[in-house]
């Protein structure tokens, strides 16, 4: 019975006793930096080209892709998040929702964060539903190594746009052409991009 008390009483301590740690969240310094995202084909949309009814199933591969530029502080991670909708609807009747003047649409994206425009190096984008991602992810990929140091304070004579870097970001996919209208097609695709 003893026994049984003492360890009662040992759990009643502990229980009570509160965990107190302590959280760097370096998304809060994110109001310092400044993160922008340029595209690097602005003359090209994602485009799938001229395409004929019942065509079936056409392809805009990764080495075709829109690329995006995502400039920011190296060290810091970045949360990007995409959006499109899920049919490229005709110009003429942008509230369409019959299938003969509507295209579904699957979006695909991926990024590169060596420091270089290179597909060779893209890691694909894992889906969040239908044509929603989001990844998380240093502008500068650190490889094998831990995470950076926090954020220099504030100085005079501070740059924090001497510690930008370049990651990539790029937006490929599929149509599936149907008995569809004649005419241009089109879709809404948006990026957020945020530190975390």
């Amino acid at each position: 019975m003893a026994s049984y008390c003492l360890l009662l009483f040992f759990y009643f301590v502990f229980a009570a006793v509160q965990s107190h740690a302590q959280e760097i969240d370096f998304g809060d310094y994110s109001y310092k930096y400044a993160v922008s995202i340029t595209e690097l084909n602005p003359a090209e949309d994602l485009n799938f080209g001229t395409l004929v009814q019942n065509e079936g199933t056409v392809n805009v591969e990764l080495s075709s892709a829109k690329v995006l530029e995502i400039e920011g502080v190296k060290y810091l991670d970045v949360l990007v998040d995409i959006t499109a909708d899920e049919y490229l609807v005709i110009d003429s009747n942008p509230t369409c929702s019959s299938s003969n003047c509507r295209i579904p649409f699957d979006l695909e994206s991926a990024y590169a964060n060596r420091g270089q425009n290179n597909i060779g190096h893209a890691v694909i984008m894992s889906d969040a539903g239908v044509n929603m991602t989001t990844a998380l992810f240093p502008i500068l990929a650190r490889g094998n190594r831990p995470p950076g140091p926090p954020p220099t304070p504030d100085y005079e004579g501070y740059n924090p746009a001497a510690f930008n870097e370049s990651a990539y970001l790029y937006l490929y996919g599929s149509v599936t052409v149907g008995n569809v209208d004649a005419g241009t097609y089109s879709a809404n695709i948006t990026i957020t991009v945020s530190y975390d």
